[in-house]
C-alpha cells in the first residue's frame, strides 16, 4: 500500500465529480444548500491542488463525495454516476 497522494489521484476524482455537478438535480431546498457546499469543497480542492497541498486537496475531494453520496441516499439530490474508475 502506498501512503502518497499523487496529483493524478485528485484529478481523476475531479474528472468524475464535475460532470455530475453539471447535471445534478436538487430535489428540494436542502438539496440546493447541499450542492452549494459540495461545490465549495470542489473549489477548495482545486485551490489546494494548485498550491501543491495534495493532502488537503484530497481531503476536500473526499468530503465532497461523502456529502454528495449522503445527499443522494437521503433523497436531497438525484444523479447518475455511470463512470467506473
Amino acid at each position: 500500500m502506498n501512503n502518497e497522494v499523487k496529483p493524478e489521484d485528485i484529478t481523476k476524482w475531479l474528472g468524475r465529480i464535475e460532470p455530475i455537478l453539471e447535471n445534478i438535480s436538487p430535489q428540494n431546498e436542502k438539496g440546493d444548500e447541499i450542492l452549494e457546499n459540495v461545490r465549495a469543497y470542489v473549489s477548495d480542492c482545486k485551490h489546494f491542488l494548485e498550491k501543491g497541498n495534495l493532502v488537503l486537496a484530497f481531503e476536500c475531494m473526499v468530503h465532497a463525495w461523502a456529502i454528495l453520496e449522503t445527499a443522494r441516499e437521503l433523497g436531497a439530490v438525484d444523479f447518475e454516476d455511470n463512470k467506473t474508475l
